[in-house]
């Protein structure tokens, strides 16, 4: 990062040197992110987040990825939470005010590579845009700091503007296209569906370049570079992934997804497909006046596509969404001339809107809830804390925040939707079968491992319905046996079981660095 900033410093001072006056637009824009990024440090993070960086901590203490910590998704994301974990470790501070300043690091770089496209606006209008830039990128991610899609969002931002001018044949220094194609890279990589927008601005480039277009240029040598670098990584660090996370997920993460069409369409998702049908009424405008919206329009199209594909619905799949089509509207209106009546007076209400969700999102958190904050209630930092849930936000909504030891391998226990539904079937697959057998045995090894002083269970109150992981669990004698070193401590919508006496030693060895 700090590599970035100084290559960024050193062609603006070259620029200054040649007589270019250093943009107060820029300045501008950098300040509202210190003071967002200022703002941010006492708040904390999304479970998935907290998850991530509870990861970092854990591999730093010898854990192995895919095998001592058992995770989905690819490791780049994880990877990049090391020195995160490094840097608060060094300086004895909270992990989230230190992700928070390298998020804030990272936006301030896109918005220095993005205002090197902008010089053709004026100065108000250059302020504008970069300083509502820069509110997007990190205020529509508040809730989901450090998120990949925040990354992604980030990255994407300077790489559209470098494609825009690219089809405008306009000149770009080489080292600018690099940095930027290095910037962008980082995000595309952590998902694959993130690889649809780089590839849609780049037909949307071939379309308007035609027999011109060549894909000899820095920033796709940065981009293939970047992704051979962490191909050959993954293949010799994470090997694992491959043989005991691509099964599991082969087996039962696919039906992780919305329970229903109408649950795809929450808030955010809405929000940003009104926007990419405002914009798409404006086709002849951004054909004709705003390269830069142009791409963001493009890069738009290409996040719904990504947030469909997904179909899970979470609210995080959908910032790159809002977010571009945010941008894209605001370097509509300042780039354009044309009238455009009713965006300019509908203007102030769309792009506050995203930030209005945001906050509503802030406000009213679902987790961790007043059951959950009781069920926690008198734990000190550094005791084990076991949870049954089948919703990951649950643990993770706590666990790094109080500083609480994890002794469970699986971020939850969010496999047992597949292996219920398995079981209700009339010809259950045997594999599902077999995976709820571990899932209970890995369980019971884990907390002997690291022996809870609380097992925290998420089921339904008394006398509602709904799912009780509970029934499924006592199936187990190994379980049973390992409860009745606890009795009951309170029962709301999490019923809480506090030990008593010490547990049977693990069967098996235990894992490293947990």
């Amino acid at each position: 990062m700090a590599a970035m900033c100084g290559t960024i410093l050193t062609e603006q001072q070259a620029a200054a040197r040649d007589g270019v006056t250093t943009s107060r637009a820029l300045w501008f824009a950098l300040a509202v992110t210190a003071i967002m990024t200022v703002t941010r440090l006492s708040g904390t993070v999304d479970s998935d987040v907290a998850w991530q960086l509870w990861i970092a901590g854990r591999l730093h203490a010898g854990a192995r990825l895919y095998r001592d910590i058992i995770e989905v998704n690819p490791p780049l994301w994880f990877w990049m939470a090391l020195p995160i974990d490094r840097v608060a470790d060094w300086l004895h501070v909270r992990i989230e005010a230190v992700l928070a300043v390298a998020m804030g690091c990272y936006a301030a770089v896109s918005l220095a590579a993005t205002d090197r496209f902008l010089t053709s606006l004026a100065p108000r209008r250059r302020t504008m845009l970069l300083a509502f830039a820069a509110l997007a990128l990190l205020g529509i991610p508040w809730v989901h700091l450090g998120q990949r899609e925040q990354i992604v969002l980030i990255g994407t931002l300077p790489y559209a503007a470098l494609i825009a001018a690219r089809r405008q044949r306009l000149p770009v220094s080489t080292g600018l296209a690099l940095l930027i194609g290095i910037i962008a890279a980082a995000g595309f990589a952590l998902k694959h569906y993130f690889l649809i927008v780089p590839g849609l601005l780049e037909l949307w480039l071939i379309s308007g370049q035609g027999r011109a277009w060549s894909w000899r240029r820095p920033e796709v040598m940065a981009l293939v570079g970047f992704g051979l670098l962490y191909a050959a990584a993954f293949l010799l660090l994470a090997r694992d992934f491959f043989t005991v996370v691509v099964p599991l997920v082969q087996l039962s993460y696919g039906l992780l997804g919305a329970p229903s069409v109408l649950h795809l369409f929450g808030p955010f998702a809405v929000a940003g497909l009104i926007l990419l049908c405002v914009l798409g009424g404006h086709v002849k405008v951004l054909r004709a006046e705003a390269p830069l919206a142009s791409a963001l329009f493009v890069a738009s199209i290409a996040f719904a596509g990504i947030y469909f594909i997904q179909a899970k619905g979470w609210v995080y799949h959908s910032i790159p969404l809002l977010g571009c089509t945010s941008l894209a509207i605001a370097a509509l209106l300042v780039e354009s001339d044309a009238s455009m009546r009713f965006l300019r007076l509908a203007a102030p209400a769309l792009l506050a809107l995203p930030l209005f969700l945001t906050a509503e999102e802030q406000l009213h958190p679902s987790l961790p809830s007043p059951d959950l904050n009781g069920a926690i209630a008198g734990i000190r930092p550094g005791e084990s804390v076991g949870f049954l849930a089948v919703e990951t936000a649950v643990p993770w909504s706590v666990t790094l925040q109080h500083k609480f030891r994890n002794p469970w391998r699986y971020m939850g226990h969010w496999m047992l939707g597949a292996i219920v539904r398995n079981e209700q079937q009339g010809n259950p697959d045997p594999r599902l079968t077999a995976l709820g057998r571990q899932i209970v045995s890995e369980t019971v090894q884990d907390f002997a491992c690291a022996p809870p002083t609380r097992i925290i269970v998420s089921r339904p109150r008394p006398g509602q319905a709904g799912y009780d992981i509970m029934t499924f669990f006592m199936r187990d004698p190994r379980f049973v046996e390992m409860l009745s070193h606890y009795r009951v401590r309170s029962r709301t919508s999490f019923e809480t079981y506090e030990r008593v006496s010490s547990l049977a030693p693990p069967a098996d060895s235990c894992r490293h660095g947990v």
